[in-house]
């Protein structure tokens, strides 16, 4: 026999006592982050849109907090069950891991590592949609891996499925339809190729329709916004528009913005991105936004979105090269993680805002109907709204993660990201890799479109932010996992070939 090929006393553990580590692993990372996060309180300044289906919200997040109120009386269980749900994604995707690899020590490193990102759990602790769009995302990784070992019309079917309804969470998560069409491509033909890309059109329809659809049922109107002005806005905030504005609210965006940009110039290259984002939230959506809003005589920030897209597009066109740079460094910055800071970053701003004070922002009230949205969320939850002053500027700066867990975070997305780059130009290759099966490296690529374009989707409008990095995690751990496991087998098997 073959000594690659025949099992060892790991591989003989029983699919059984698997199944306890496994769920024993899940159980006690659930426990652990329920514990270390139980002093985060589950009110945003943004929760509340999502309890009201703002037009600017797509409907799968608000459709799971209206579920848990309709099942439980209670919406502020939704942290609880979001918790709950997202460890049960990752068990499942340690599962499919552990069906593919079929290594006990490697399948429990996996699932320990699916349970140890500190950023995933902060954010899964408030009423906001990383949670629910990471467990989509695990469960789609879930279903790709299992579809290597055996395809069928079915498993595309949810893997169309998923993909429909992470969309609705997130729009960012249309890429997973790209990368399931992508999957499709490369591993069937025929009428199962032809079915299975019905399926992911229809599903595309779906998560499209469903929002507009939604909103007419509970607002009377299908009039929908999207993040896409508002985040080309906070890109060339910080870029010198180099003329006049046209008009008194173009004048007053850049009357705000001039400042603070001045002011970000003074500090060291490395932390002029974590000041801008500190910035750009209170400028957009605590001075600017407001006032125009008051101007025009408007109720909600979404209704600001036309006039917010004329002056963000000005600005693009004035200065277009400040905005690709802008979103070609948050695209990096997300792929390697440096969106979160180690303890010796932290103290590196907080030295330059001590020696340097920050420029203080005029900060508006809400308007009427986003501050409806906030009172009416914090009195269902029964909390207090959370207080918004220049004063938390400085603390948030000063945030930081464990360096024990930042630096492996670091290195994973990295190579996440080098091997998706990898897996997706290896596909017209696949002929030519030995010992790689042409389904594994379709998973690969699938994930690495996915990996990529949810961050290129999501750099267009955001300057880099930790948490749109957390959906990420389930892609990445398969990612490096699966490529290390199919890079050990491939080398076992070329050293035993001569003695079989």
């Amino acid at each position: 026999m073959n000594a690659a090929l025949a099992p060892d006393a790991a591989t003989r553990v029983s699919d059984r006592k698997m199944l306890f580590v496994l769920s024993t692993i899940s159980l006690l990372g659930l426990g652990i982050a329920a514990w270390s996060t139980r002093g985060i309180g589950a009110l945003r300044s943004d929760t509340g849109s999502y309890f009201s289906l703002d037009p600017a919200r797509s409907v799968g997040y608000p459709a799971f907090l209206e579920l848990v109120r309709l099942v439980t009386g209670n919406v502020g269980w939704a942290v609880q069950l979001q918790m709950v749900l997202l460890a049960g994604s990752l068990f499942a995707l340690g599962w499919s891991f552990h069906t593919f690899a079929r290594r006990p020590a490697w399948s429990a490193a996996f699932q320990i590592a699916l349970f140890a990102s500190l950023e995933m759990w902060r954010n899964s602790a408030v009423l906001i949609t990383e949670a629910v769009a990471t467990a989509c995302v695990a469960l789609w990784c879930a279903q790709l891996l299992r579809m290597t070992k055996r395809s069928s019309l079915t498993g595309f079917g949810l893997l169309a499925a998923l993909s429909a309804f992470a969309t609705m969470v997130r729009p960012s998560l249309i890429v997973l339809f790209m990368a399931t069409a992508a999957f499709v491509l490369v591993t069937v033909r025929g009428r199962t190729r032809l079915l299975a890309m019905l399926m992911i059109a229809a599903g595309v329809i779906v998560a499209l329709g469903a929002t507009p659809a939604a909103d007419f049922f509970v607002n009377g109107s299908a009039t929908t916004t999207s993040p896409l002005a508002r985040g080309i806005l906070q890109h060339t905030l910080f870029c010198s528009p180099g003329r006049a504005p046209t008009d008194s609210d173009a004048a007053f965006v850049e009357d705000s913005a001039a400042p603070v940009r001045r002011y970000i110039e003074t500090a060291p290259r490395d932390i002029q991105p974590i000041l801008k984002r500190a910035y750009s939230a209170r400028l957009r959506f605590g001075l600017i936004i407001p006032v125009i809003g008051r101007r025009h005589h408007l109720d909600g920030d979404w209704q600001t979105d036309p006039i917010i897209s004329r002056i963000a597009f000005e600005r693009l066109e004035a200065n277009p090269a400040c905005y690709v740079r802008s979103v070609a460094q948050a695209y990096l910055r997300m792929m390697t993680y440096e969106t979160s800071r180690t303890p010796s970053e932290a103290r590196q701003i907080q030295h330059f805002v001590a020696a340097h004070p920050m420029i203080a922002v005029p900060i508006q009230p809400l308007l009427p109907e986003d501050q409806s949205e906030t009172l009416r969320a914090a009195a269902e939850l029964h909390v207090p709204v959370p207080p918004d002053s220049d004063r938390a500027l400085p603390r948030k700066l000063g945030e930081k993660s464990p360096l024990a867990l930042l630096v492996p975070a670091r290195l994973l997305y990295t190579g996440a990201a080098a091997l998706g780059l990898l897996s997706i130009a290896g596909l017209a290759l696949r002929r030519r890799i030995p010992g790689v099966r042409r389904a594994n490296l379709g998973a690969m690529a699938a994930m690495g479109i996915a990996l990529h374009g949810i961050l290129f989707i999501t750099a267009i409008v955001e300057l880099g932010v930790a948490r749109y990095t957390v959906p990420l995690w389930p892609i990445v751990c398969t990612m490096v996992a699966m490529a290390a496991f199919m890079i050990v087998r491939v080398s076992s098997n070329r050293r035993a070939a001569p003695a079989s």
